[in-house]
Parts: C-alpha cells; sequence; structure tokens
C-alpha cells in the first residue's frame, strides 16, 4: 500500500492514467452511446465511431487495452470499434479481452464469451469498397459488399489476424498470428496461414493434439498477457 501511495506521488503520469482509464473512458462510452456491463476494464481509452441508430454493446467483465504499454507485444493503435450504418452493430459478451484491436461493422459483428483477441487484430465485416473500378469511380464506398461476422465463444485470435466479413468462428478455435481468415472456421480448430486453413485440433477439444503457436497477447483481467 505504501509503495503504491508514493508511485502516486512520485507520478502524474500515473495519476493520468488512472483517471483516464477509471473514469474519463468508462463516462466517455456512456456518453456517445456505447452499452457497457458491469465490470469492464479500460487500459487507454479506445476509439469509437457509432453513427446514429447503430449499436455497440459490451458484456460484463470485458477488458480493453488501447495504450501502449497495455500489452507487451505493444500496440500501434488503440482498440477501435467502429458501427457505421444506421442499422448495425457490434455486441462483445461476457470476459472478453480485446488488445489494440480494430473491429468494424457495417451490417453485424457478434464476439462471444471469453474470446482473446490479440494485439492489432482486424475483424471487419464489409470490403468498404467495391471491387469494380467502374463502380468504384461513381462512389468509392457504395455497393461495398458486407455480410455479419460471428465469433463463438472461448476462442483465441492471434496478434494482427485478419477475419473478414461473413465468417463464422466456432467454439473454442484458435485463429493463429498473421491469419487471413475468408471461410468459417469450426470448433475446435486451429487455422493458420493466407488464405487460413486447418493445422489441427485445440488441444483437449479434438483427437491428435496438435498444437500450433497462435500468438496473439490478447488483453485479459487476468495476469497472462
Amino acid at each position: 500500500m505504501r509503495s503504491l501511495a508514493l508511485k502516486l506521488a512520485r507520478s502524474p503520469r500515473t495519476l493520468f492514467n488512472m483517471f483516464t482509464d477509471r473514469i474519463s473512458t468508462p463516462c466517455g462510452l456512456r456518453l456517445m452511446g456505447v452499452m457497457s456491463g458491469q465490470g469492464c476494464s479500460f487500459t487507454g481509452a479506445p476509439a469509437i465511431k457509432m453513427v446514429a441508430g447503430a449499436r455497440i454493446r459490451l458484456g460484463d467483465d470485458v477488458a480493453i487495452g488501447s495504450r501502449l504499454d497495455a500489452n507487451p507485444l505493444g500496440l500501434s493503435h488503440p482498440t477501435i470499434l467502429a458501427a457505421l450504418m444506421p442499422d448495425s452493430y457490434i455486441e462483445i459478451g461476457d470476459g472478453t479481452g480485446i488488445s489494440g484491436a480494430s473491429i468494424v461493422a457495417r451490417r453485424a459483428v457478434v464476439i462471444g464469451a471469453r474470446v482473446l483477441i490479440g494485439a492489432g487484430a482486424c475483424i471487419w465485416d464489409s470490403d468498404f469498397h467495391p471491387l469494380n473500378p467502374d463502380v468504384r469511380r461513381q462512389h468509392p464506398t457504395r455497393d461495398a459488399r458486407s455480410a455479419p461476422i460471428t465469433i463463438e465463444d472461448d476462442v483465441f485470435i492471434g496478434a494482427r489476424a485478419l477475419i473478414l466479413k461473413g465468417v463464422r468462428v466456432g467454439r473454442g478455435a484458435v485463429v493463429g498470428a498473421g491469419a487471413v481468415v475468408t471461410r468459417d472456421v469450426p470448433p475446435g480448430q486451429i487455422v493458420a496461414g493466407n488464405p487460413a486453413r486447418v493445422v489441427g485440433p485445440v488441444p483437449g477439444m479434438g483427437s491428435g493434439a496438435a498444437q500450433v503457436p497462435a500468438g496473439g497477447g490478447a488483453a485479459t483481467q487476468s495476469t497472462t498477457p
């Protein structure tokens, strides 16, 4: 207790970070219309974009890291939560941890409970731009294809993985660091590579118990980075 008091007395930055994490960020999210459950924690302020009519909802005990020191891997940017259309929404389940990830919904991104999302991972439900150059010249974003993303409970998404539109990641699956996921991931399986392919079962959830390092470093409320 004494060491904490000394640390606070000596470091204005520590006081500022505590104010940001515990007071400013939760209040700011409420003012922007983000619905948060009980026990949510923040390290730094996430970047929020939510148009009128869109919804962003955090379950209980969600932990979001957005500051450089929030993760031992280092974060290149704050966590981004963006709901871009009046009927789009992002839902994040209880106990999920996110580190400097980018989650963008033009339709819907639904993330289950106890999901770990590693540093710099991207979850985007849209192409953002039409693929046909003639259509792009008429309008850079109109008619871009979008499809909802669902990530089920207990998934681990490694650092800098990319999950694209229309994908469902099954319960307990692991997405390897840097993987580009364009198709559904079966429950309890490990996927890796570009494009991502199944490389084995998650230990304890299938036969073979072959494990491929996934990387990651998602924010959690435990002592594990």
